[in-house]
């Protein structure tokens, strides 16, 4: 039982990512489930119960490790590219296309609790850590927040163009970007 219903969320998510909500149905959720349409109204009642279900208990939403405050080096370069690399290590392509399916208008207000936990964990991951550095003396920052706004908005503009766009169209890779973006943030910090 607890397998049938792990594949049919299972399924639900690889759907949202394909094709997402709004034309996602439960036949498709129960032929990719490989389980009869009745078993999903079943196990989950209508297809938003199934959706909000699949979010509340399947492992899905990208956050930052509790210890990364014990492996910071305290050297702003490297701890702002671990930051990155662990927010990329998660929020991949797939990660950004579900992420996206979430916001069929329907089901938008419900959805985006979860949609927020990403920004909201590594935005404030950062800031306590710029102002961990502030308090060290290490670095002078006038507003942390702000400044852990715009890094992390450069994080998710480029899982979106990596998700998205082309390889054509956008061709650096999270090496690179993590090292390009690390230097520019460092150098307009010090």
């Amino acid at each position: 039982m607890k397998n049938t219903r792990t594949n049919i969320m299972a399924a639900t998510k690889s759907l949202i990512v394909e094709k997402g909500y709004r034309d996602m149905t439960t036949k498709d959720i129960a032929r990719k489930a490989q389980v009869n349409e009745a078993t999903v109204f079943r196990q989950f009642g209508t297809k938003k119960e199934l959706l909000l279900t699949t979010l509340k208990e399947a492992d899905w939403t990208p956050t930052v490790s509790k210890d990364i405050f014990d492996r910071f080096q305290w050297e702003l370069a490297k701890d702002l590219s671990m930051i990155m690399e662990e927010y990329f290590e998660q929020v991949t392509p797939e990660i950004v296309r579900f992420s996206i399916g979430l916001r069929a208008q329907e089901i938008y207000q419900e959805t985006l609790p979860y949609i927020q936990k990403i920004p909201t964990s590594f935005i404030q991951v950062i800031q306590d850590y710029l102002i961990k550095m502030e308090e060290k003396k290490i670095i002078e920052i006038s507003d942390p927040k702000e400044t852990a706004e715009l890094i992390f908005s450069s994080m998710i503009g480029f899982a979106f163009l990596n998700a998205y766009a082309s390889h054509e169209q956008y061709q650096k890779d999270k090496e690179v970007f993590v090292t390009h973006a690390v230097a520019r943030f460092v150098n307009g910090l010090n």
